[in-house]
């Protein structure tokens, strides 16, 4: 694969301020504009536990498609098949969440999430 599969847990990772990590969301100091432009190693590492999916329009900005990601995304992780088929799952491949798997702050992987719910709607009929 292009990416190193890193599994190595940093003590206190998000708590230092570092210059070589990327953020979606500009928190760290790689957001500051003297790092514009810089390359980053990336790897397979969440670097943490997945958590809980918290509306600050990560989604939105990812989302390739006109679709309302964040309440689909929240109805399809709590298995509300009936919300997912109205906001639009029918519609997705698992290659169409990867952006919101990448940007998202909570560390969930969504095209298995997506897949699940898609084999839950064709099961009930």
């Amino acid at each position: 694969t292009v990416l190193q599969d890193d599994q190595i847990r940093e003590f206190f990772g998000w708590i230092t301020p570092q210059s070589s990590k990327f953020s979606q969301l500009n928190v760290t100091l790689s957001s500051l504009p003297m790092n514009k432009g810089k390359k980053f190693r990336m790897t397979t590492s969440t670097h943490g536990s997945p958590r809980a999916i918290v509306p600050i329009g990560v989604y939105e900005a990812m989302m390739p498609l006109d679709l309302h990601p964040t309440p689909l995304i929240k109805a399809m992780i709590v298995g509300d098949t009936d919300t997912a088929l109205q906001l639009g799952c029918l519609e997705l491949d698992e290659e169409d969440l990867a952006l919101c798997t990448f940007a998202d702050p909570g560390k969930h992987d969504f095209g298995p999430v997506l897949r699940t719910n898609l084999t839950q709607i064709e099961k009930e009929g």
